[in-house]
């Protein structure tokens, strides 16, 4: 019996094939598939979005009411193009000038008065009095908090816990979405030039 020899690929081409079957394998692969999802994604249609951010950055003068610096100003005026796609109806800040002024460009380019939820009582009343205003409203609200009721606010609308902001770290946007089932997404974006904390991690 007479067996044809069977041709043999080079090298060369064994190693070009491989390569393109591993990147084709790597493209299906669990990880590639795992991915975190965008913030909207629901298994029923959302109901809103908050966005809560801690104010930009303040004077420094030793006050316990500072305005906005020169640097907190310009991030201020950068929510507008963050938040461009994003209808809005309710504006929510503390009683402190800092988180109203956040939001004063944002508010004067919508339209649409700055609600505050007063600290006075204390932290627990401050976070039950921004549920009650958002709860109220049908539409996505924009939260202008500090950084330690920006973790809280989150917590309590269902997103996740522990979230750190470093005393430095301006900038965070956080985007909740609230699904119809209950269920929340985050995701964190950026607004305006990066921080000092943020160019530090750089």
């Amino acid at each position: 019996m007479h067996l044809e020899k069977i041709p043999t690929i080079p090298k060369r081409l064994q190693f070009t094939l491989l390569v393109i079957l591993f990147s084709l394998i790597s493209s299906f692969s669990p990880l590639a598939l795992s991915q975190p999802s965008q913030p909207n994604r629901c298994d029923k249609p959302a109901m809103k979005t908050l966005v809560v951010i801690r104010h930009a950055e303040k004077h420094q003068d030793g006050s316990k009411d500072p305005k906005l610096s020169a640097l907190g100003e310009q991030r201020a005026q950068a929510l507008i193009k963050a938040l461009s796609g994003l209808p809005v109806s309710q504006l929510i800040a503390s009683n402190y000038q800092r988180t109203q002024l956040t939001l004063a460009p944002l508010a004067e380019h919508l339209q649409l008065p700055i609600i505050i939820a007063t600290t006075e009582s204390g932290i627990d009343s401050h976070i039950a009095q921004i549920v009650a205003l958002v709860n109220q409203s049908k539409g996505n609200a924009v939260i202008a908090a500090h950084s330690n009721t920006v973790p809280l606010i989150i917590e309590s609308f269902g997103g996740p816990r522990n979230i750190k902001i470093e005393e430095e770290e301006y900038g965070g946007l956080y985007q909740l979405v609230i699904c119809k089932d209950d269920k929340t997404n985050l995701l964190k974006t950026h607004f305006g030039e990066p921080s000092a904390q943020k160019k530090r991690d750089m």
